[in-house]
Order: C-alpha cells, then sequence, then structure tokens
C-alpha cells in the first residue's frame, strides 16, 4: 500500500477503537451495528492484503536475490579465467563478452542479468575443452550452468508475485472505497439516529484528528520502464531546490507530500536509466497524480 493509504487505515483503526468504546450504544441500534460490522470486515480485509504485500513475496524476492548473487559470483569466476585465454587467442568478441564484473550484472533488471549470464555461459561451454588450458574444469562449468538455469527458474515465480502484487493493490482500492462509504454511514447514523451526544463527539472527533494526515498537499510519480512500461523499483524522485525526496516503492511509486502549494521541477533518477525532469503544479489540499518513463543508460 501507498503512504496515503497506510495514513488512511490508520485512521480506520482510531475510529475502530472509538466505535469499540461505544458497543453498548451499537448493540441497541440494529442498522448501525449491521454498518459497524461491515465497515469492521472492510478493515480486516485490507489488513489481510497489507500483510500480503508486505510478506507474501519476501521469500521469494530473498530466494531470487540470493540465487541471483550465487550466480554472479560463479560467472564471474569462471568468466575471468575464459578473458585469459580470450586473451592469447585475441578474440576480440570473446575478450569483450568475458571481460565483466559483478556490477555489470548486479544493475540489471532480472532478465537482462540471465540474459548476459547465459550468454557468457554459452561461449564457456562451447569452448569447454579449449579452456582446460586455463584450468576451468567441467564439474566448475556445470555447477555454473545449474546456477544460471536456477535463476532463470525463480524469475517466473518473481513476475507472479509482482503480478499479484498488482491484483492485490487494485482490490485494495476497491476496499478502501468501501470503508469509506461505510464510515460515512456510521456517521450520518451516530450523528443523525442515535441520541448519544457523546459518542457522536467522540467519533467525529477520532475521524478529524487521524484524518490530517490523509487530508494533504503533494505529487505522486509513477515511474516505468520506457521499454516494457514495468515499474522502476529502483528510482527515486526529489524536488530541486529543496530536501524533498522520496525513493520508489514496490510499485514504482513515488511519494512527495507535505508541500506547498506551486510550481515545482522534480527530477527522477534510476541507476542504471537516464535521468528526467517533471514540471508539476500543486493545488492546496490535493494529490497531483503524475506518471513519467525512464529509458535505460
Amino acid at each position: 500500500m501507498n503512504k496515503q493509504q497506510i495514513s488512511k487505515l490508520n485512521m480506520y483503526l482510531a475510529v475502530q477503537k472509538t466505535l469499540q468504546a461505544n458497543q453498548k450504544s451499537i448493540d441497541g441500534f440494529a442498522r448501525l451495528k449491521t454498518e459497524v460490522s461491515h465497515f469492521n470486515d472492510y478493515i480486516g480485509q485490507i489488513n489481510q492484503i497489507n500483510s500480503d504485500l508486505s510478506t507474501g513475496t519476501k521469500g521469494i524476492t530473498n530466494g531470487n536475490t540470493e540465487l541471483e548473487k550465487n550466480m554472479v559470483e560463479a560467472v564471474c569466476k569462471l568468466s575471468r579465467a575464459a578473458l585469459v585465454w580470450a586473451k592469447d587467442e585475441k578474440n576480440s568478441t570473446l575478450i569483450k563478452l568475458f571481460d565483466v564484473s559483478k556490477s555489470d550484472f548486479i544493475r540489471l533488471p532480472d532478465a537482462d542479468c540471465y540474459a548476459k549470464a547465459n550468454a557468457v555461459m554459452s561461449e564457456i561451454e562451447a569452448n569447454g575443452k579449449k579452456l582446460a588450458v586455463v584450468n576451468i574444469k567441467d564439474a566448475a562449468i556445470t555447477a555454473t550452468r545449474n546456477l544460471v538455469n536456477a535463476y532463470q527458474a525463480s524469475l517466473g515465480s518473481t513476475q507472479s508475485a509482482v503480478k499479484n502484487n498488482k491484483s492485490l493493490n487494485a482490490e485494495t482500492k476497491n476496499l478502501f472505497a468501501s470503508a469509506n462509504a461505510s464510515l460515512n454511514n456510521i456517521i450520518d447514523l451516530v450523528i443523525n439516529a442515535l441520541d448519544d451526544t457523546t459518542f457522536s463527539n467522540a467519533l467525529m472527533a477520532t475521524k478529524v484528528i487521524n484524518d490530517a494526515a490523509v487530508r494533504s498537499t503533494g505529487i505522486t510519480i509513477a515511474v516505468v520502464d520506457t521499454e516494457n512500461s514495468e515499474p522502476v523499483k529502483t528510482a527515486w524522485a526529489y524536488v530541486e531546490g529543496s530536501d524533498k525526496k522520496d525513493d520508489a516503492d514496490q510499485d514504482g511509486l513515488c511519494e512527495l507530500y507535505k508541500m506547498r502549494a506551486g510550481n515545482y521541477t522534480i527530477r527522477i533518477e534510476a541507476e542504471g536509466y537516464k535521468s528526467t525532469k517533471l514540471n508539476a503544479t500543486v493545488e492546496q489540499g490535493k494529490i497531483t497524480a503524475l506518471e513519467t518513463e525512464l529509458a535505460k543508460a
């Protein structure tokens, strides 16, 4: 969930506590009791999705990262030895291919990282017998190929997790809309139909105080890759002339809140991409939603 949704969820949770403190008044009003039950159900579903979003792909992501680390280390170790042979052979194509370091792989998107590792390994496998001269053994080639294949297999799980997160985010948006409508019904019932001034005042005070973080002024920027429209999760955005900055979340969304109304220049950067600038006008009390694309450097 984005920061604004989390702020709104915190407001809902604060309201829940006020409702729980006035359970006797609620139990005596059937229509209000039903609406509070709906509201609590929506909050429960939002909490569950929030948990799924934050931890559901953790194991997959961590496993993918560990596989990438092991694969890159093994491929780089073989390529360093293979580079010596390529130089002896004066093969400029293979010299360029084998002249790699860890940073050449790590800065790439997952699919490109695999493609680069696979290209290196394909040439090493094709020249396996010749590479014995630089002490590259068949067992090392096989072990490294297994790591490359395992990393490739992990990409499907990671992509499925990303797709699942997108679906969960869409569901969350709908649940927030339902929870908000339900809360408005509760407020109407408590203020206009329930003769309990203390409850009414407490409910409104809780909502107003905790709603302050939701009512904000600022900018959200969805950052996507120019080539494939996938979120650039490593992006960051900052307001030129200020210290206001935000790193993108798992959906490539940068959020800049608590800004004064006015015109701003926003710079967006990400490692391995060309930076870009956006001109944005911020209106008081509104969140300006923008989208931008980043091209590979």
